[in-house]
Parts: structure tokens; C-alpha cells; sequence
């Protein structure tokens, strides 16, 4: 997840340099080692313009995270149309954790998935939640379900920290297998391959709900 810097070359409103700082320093040193005064120099504002703009830091620190759930939130959209096949609606869902561009957004999420902040907690359970409803539900429609259970929310989770994990640990296993993503820099082949394992596991969720249950004896 990420979000993306103005093109324009003119000065940025105060408000967006406040933003644009934060995330560098939230990302770099996290949230607790940085003050709203090193945040103000930094933006070249006055001390006073985060309570004018957020209130607090901490309000200043939930529109900071609440930027790149935003850009997710486009990314993601459609995902789940019902036009598309499986394979598809699972590839677009999941490309968008596959890809790591180094922006401040995500060493910043990195932080918080490592020592999660109420602050977090509260943005992702109310943002990014959703998302992962209505990709459970689609799996679930995929595998005969009419709603999620269990094992199709923990497949929805399995499938998504499958993607996240080839993001976050792409140098160890280029550094193990250095041959292995060589010709699929941004991972567009991974994701193919892993909306083929998430298929193969939706129809064994569906073979299993299918299966006749063993007779029971008295």
C-alpha cells in the first residue's frame, strides 16, 4: 500500500507537507519516537498546525495511515465483480500486497504489523475489514457456501499473508534462491501462480462441504 507524492513542482499546502513528513518519519523511527515539533520543522510550519489541521497527533497519525488504505481501497476496486472468474477476482485482490516500492507508507505498515497501536488497530478493522468480508464471501459463493465459515475466513487471511510475505521477504528468498523471481521483478507471475493455489483451495473447500456425511450409527 501506498501513496503517491504530487507530480507538481509548486510548494505544497501546509496540510499536505504536515502529511507528507509524517509518514516519512512515522515510517522511519514509528510513531512514538517522533515529536510534533520535529514533524512541524520538518513541513516547515508552525508548531500550532497540527491541533489546526488534526486536532492531535494522534489525529494526525490516523489520516496518515489513512491515506494508503484509501489507495488500496482503489486498487481493490471491482475485485469481486461478478462478471469476473475466480482466478481473477483472487489475482486483483492480491496484487496490490505483492508489490513493495519502498515508499514511507510501507515501512510505516510494516511497523505497525510488527507492534500493532490501538490507532492501527481501529483504522484496519475499520477500513480494511471490509475488504476482507468481501473477499471471504466471494470464496465462500465460489465454494458452494452461502456464508463464510472459519476455514473460508482463514483461507481469505492465508491467501492475502501469502501475497504480503513474498513482498516483505523478497531480499531473503532472493538471497536463498536468487534464480526463483529473476524474470518477475514486480511479481505479476507470482500472483498468477498464487490465484491458482487460492482456485485449488477454494474446490477443496467446496469438495469438503460437498461430501456426503458419513451415516451416523445407532
Amino acid at each position: 500500500m501506498r501513496a503517491e507524492k504530487p507530480s507538481s513542482t509548486a510548494p505544497l499546502p501546509p496540510r499536505e507537507r504536515l502529511l507528507q513528513e509524517s509518514m516519512r518519519l512515522f515510517g522511519e523511527r514509528g510513531f512514538d519516537a517522533v515529536t510534533t515539533r520535529e514533524i512541524c520543522a520538518a513541513a516547515g510550519v508552525n508548531p500550532g498546525a497540527i491541533h489546526y489541521h488534526f486536532g492531535d497527533k494522534d489525529g494526525l497519525y490516523r489520516e496518515v495511515l489513512r491515506l494508503p488504505v484509501v489507495d488500496l481501497q482503489q486498487q481493490l476496486a471491482g475485485f469481486d465483480d461478478p462478471g469476473l472468474s475466480l482466478h481473477e477476482s483472487i489475482r486483483r485482490f492480491l496484487q496490490p500486497f505483492l508489490f513493495d516500492d519502498g515508499a514511507c507508507s510501507a515501512q510505516m505498515f510494516f511497523r505497525e504489523m510488527q507492534a500493532p497501536s490501538p490507532i492501527f488497530m481501529e483504522t484496519v478493522a475499520q477500513e480494511v475489514g471490509p475488504l476482507f468480508d468481501r473477499f471471504a464471501r466471494l470464496l465462500a459463493q465460489h465454494a458452494g457456501l452461502a456464508e463464510p465459515t472459519a476455514a473460508i475466513h482463514q483461507l481469505a487471511m492465508g491467501l492475502q499473508a501469502m501475497a504480503h510475505d513474498y513482498s516483505m521477504t523478497r531480499p531473503m528468498l532472493d538471497a536463498f534462491h536468487p534464480e526463483l523471481l529473476a524474470d518477475d521483478p514486480l511479481l505479476e507471475q507470482t500472483c498468477h501462480r498464487l490465484a491458482d493455489w487460492g482456485c485449488a483451495l477454494v474446490a477443496y473447500e467446496r469438495e469438503k462441504h460437498e461430501a456426503p456425511r458419513p451415516a451416523s450409527h445407532r
